[in-house]
């Protein structure tokens, strides 16, 4: 008789064929009974979220709740069950339509839990569910379900599939002993492993886009825009990770958990990165790990039962597959090993040429945007460093020639030096801009009154939700971050690097750079120091912050303001001061206690209310402390010019806001900036200036742009840009297509950027 160990030995031997029964039994599954559920968190309506349900108590009311983003059907008969309450004596509607609303599926009466028979003669792409209360009012959704009613045909090829894998398994087990049993089982073990890989991809995807189990909704999400070369660009990419992985542990008991958390951790975490701060998670963020840790405390940390799941599955997959490895020919293994890391060299090599050639003139708006339209794992392997090449025709003929032909060379300055004070106020943003929120009083009431007497715009910031250091990047140095990508401020620059701090030192002004967190906090100190910064204060300069400057976890403004008022009166009086100031006041989360006095219409359509109350109390704060800088700076002797701007919007998905329309992308990447001074200058840098134009234009509009660089980019026709290479119409706010010209003016902008940050500096000869 055999012993227990040899019959779990025996056992493992066929675990492959295990797998790929489960394999089958669980596709079978996604294809007969998958669903996509809408819960109330996906809906968008004028009224709040209460307990898993969008109601509206009113009668008399109008309106619609829209169900979900949206969704890919396939073809055939489809269920539609929408669940909640309607008491309306006349009834309320609904409606399943297209996002474009070109295209009515179905109609009629809300009743909740009945069945709606949808019917489609092709797949379709995008539908909203919708329920209307038109002048009726009182209703409730709490959920809606689609569900495909399968035919007499879906269960046929499902009973033949599972029927063809019993099959195999029971003449395996027959023939166990015999040849041609361990042939296929081989065959069987790689179709498991090319299934591992499908499912990583799956896994990837509906973790990143916060799918919190596998149903027909992932399913949608792939189908629904993505072209299929893309598809097949993130399975080869992730196929040569896994053979890699394969290669180098030996055992499938190893491979497969291992696997499942490296894809699973690192999806998370771009998931949860994006919902806290609104960008892209990438490699440059690994290197700021410890800073970002400490930003997390007020955020809530989402890991779906998605990945607990497939976590203890892999667990127990490799307890199956102990100590059983890919094969045992150490030659053929390092072989196998070296060829995939060549191949996966050249896949990197090639990716940006593949990606270029295939959107060809397509413009893409962010990271983000890249990673849902065309996968998490090639938008990762886009955004890996790469070395920094010279443009086309890159020489010093070409930059001297560049300069001379457009007038641009260095000019003396010989007139008044104000003194200068830049303040980026951390997340500050006009919050009605996005929606028409409801609340008692305009927090940035004190902003909007300066606009009568001196310059008051909109700021076009490279970054939304996050990215402060990025936004400084641009203001000091006139370069765009879209550029470089990254965080340049703190990794790429280098020590004397070219900036408006270097223009300041060579005016003679005492230049201090000034942040209420750590030096250590995204190295700012060795970023400020390579800007040339003559002084740098820091929270290990300032000291503890003491309580009653405290708000929340963050040093509030007024501190900040103090700070730099003592290192004012304190400034070397035979020479001009500039200063650049970063508070950290408005920083998320927002999900602790603030008192403050405005209040929120609880009718507003943003469900997080008490978080988005405290943001805008705090706004309130920040110009309560702006007020009263202003007016310590009203007083003094010497001309001063106060540059103040907000860096970013927050994350909008924070209180429960998806920009989606062009409209509201663009406007989630304006926030306010105030020029102010104590003498009577005046400044005009039009409605929307772009965060790398404004310092060459203001260094202009002084009489100060001595820099080559500088007095291109203040001069040249550069369009107004969003982000990646969008750009705004000024008259219309709306997203238009780069001109030929534009074109070849960033093109040349570029050209410049690069000699003085990574070239010989041709143009600082």
């Amino acid at each position: 008789m055999k012993s227990l160990t040899e019959k779990l030995s025996s056992f493992r031997k066929y675990a492959w064929i295990a797998v790929f029964i489960f394999m089958m039994i669980w596709a079978s599954y996604q294809y007969l009974y998958s669903k996509t559920v809408f819960t109330a968190a996906d809906c968008k309506s004028e009224y709040t979220v209460e307990n898993g349900s969008v109601s509206v108590e009113e009668g008399d009311a109008a309106g619609s709740m829209i169900y979900g983003h949206e969704v890919y059907i396939s073809k055939g008969q489809h269920k539609v069950i929408i669940d909640g309450y309607n008491e309306s004596e006349d009834g309320n509607s609904f409606d399943l339509y297209s996002v474009s609303h070109d295209k009515e599926y179905a109609k009629g009466v809300y009743k909740p839990g009945e069945a709606i028979k949808l019917t489609l003669d092709e797949p379709i792409k995008d539908m909203e569910v919708r329920v209307f209360y038109e002048d009726k009012g009182k209703a409730s959704v709490s959920k809606v379900t689609i569900t495909r009613i399968n035919t007499f045909a879906n269960y046929f090829i499902v009973f033949i599939a599972i029927a063809l894998a019993t099959a195999v398994a029971i003449l395996l087990w027959i023939w166990r002993e015999k040849k041609a049993s361990k042939i296929i089982c081989k065959i069987l073990e790689a179709v498991a492993v090319v299934g591992f890989i499908l499912f990583q991809y799956l896994f990837v995807e509906a973790l990143y886009n916060g799918n919190t189990l596998f149903d027909a909704e992932v399913f949608s999400f792939l189908a629904k825009e993505r072209p299929g070369y893309y598809v097949i660009a993130n399975l080869a990419g992730l196929a040569l990770l896994n053979v890699i992985l394969l290669m180098a542990v030996k055992l499938y008991s190893i491979y497969v958990p291992l696997g499942v958390l490296l894809t699973g951790v690192f999806s998370l975490v771009g998931y949860n990165y994006y919902q806290m701060r609104g960008e892209a998670f990438t490699f440059a963020q690994l290197q700021m790990a410890g800073e970002a840790a400490k930003v997390v405390g007020g955020y809530n940390i989402v890991i779906p039962r998605l990945f607990w799941i497939s976590l203890v599955v892999s667990v127990l997959l490799a307890l199956l597959l102990w100590k059983k490895p890919v094969t045992s020919n150490l030659y053929v293994r390092l072989a196998v090993l070296g060829v995939s890391v060549l191949s996966f060299g050249l896949y990197l090599h090639n990716l940006d040429d593949f990606i270029v050639k295939r959107e060809g003139e397509k413009v893409v708006l962010n990271l983000q945007e890249y990673y849902t339209s065309n996968g998490y794992f090639v938008g990762t392997m886009k955004a890996l460093p790469r070395e920094i090449q010279a443009p086309d025709g890159y020489s010093e003929e070409y930059v001297q020639g560049f300069i001379a032909d457009n007038g641009i060379g260095a000019t003396a300055f010989d007139g008044e030096k104000p003194d200068i004070i830049y303040i980026q106020c951390e997340s500050l943003y006009d919050m009605s801009k996005i929606y028409d929120c409801k609340w008692n009083s305009d927090p940035l009431n004190y902003l909007h009154e300066l606009d009568e007497n001196y310059y008051v715009g909109d700021l076009i910031s490279p970054q939304a939700g996050g990215g402060t250091l990025n936004v400084e990047y641009e203001m000091l140095t006139g370069y765009r971050h879209s550029n470089t990508g990254g965080f340049p401020l703190n990794n790429q620059i280098k020590e004397g690097e070219p900036s408006l701090v270097s223009i300041m030192n060579d005016m003679g002004y005492e230049t201090v750079g000034l942040h209420t967190n750590t030096g250590a906090f995204y190295d700012r100190r060795t970023g400020y120091g390579y800007l040339g910064f003559d002084r740098m204060i820091f929270a290990e300069e300032l000291g503890e912050t003491p309580e009653e400057y405290m708000t929340g976890q963050w040093a509030n403004d007024l501190y900040a303001y103090i700070s730099l008022i003592d290192d004012y009166n304190k400034r070397d009086t035979s020479k001009p001061y500039f200063a650049h100031v970063v508070t950290t006041q408005n920083h998320g989360g927002y999900d602790y206690t603030f008192h403050g006095g405005i209040d929120i219409d609880m009718d507003t359509d943003i469900p997080e209310n008490q978080e988005l109350k405290n943001y805008l109390n705090l706004e309130e704060v920040s110009m309560e402390a702006l007020k009263a800088l202003l007016e310590y700076f009203s007083a003094v002797d010497n001309h001063v010019i106060i540059v103040f701007w907000g860096d970013h919007c927050p994350a909008l998905r924070y209180f429960g806001v998806d920009p989606t329309t062009n409209e509201e992308i663009i406007q989630e990447y304006q926030t306010p900036i105030l020029v102010w001074n104590n003498y009577g200058a005046e400044f005009d840098f039009g409605a929307d200036v772009p965060a790398y134009r404004f310092t060459p234009m203001f260094l202009q509009q002084l009489g100060m742009a001595t820099d080559p660089y500088m007095n291109y980019v203040a001069t040249a026709d550069v369009p107004a840009m969003v982000s990646g290479n969008i750009c705004i119409d000024p008259e219309t706010d709306e997203m238009i297509e780069l001109t030929d010209e534009q074109k070849q003016v960033l093109s040349n902008m570029w050209m410049m950027q690069y000699d003085r940050m990574y070239g010989d500096k041709y143009s600082l000869k």
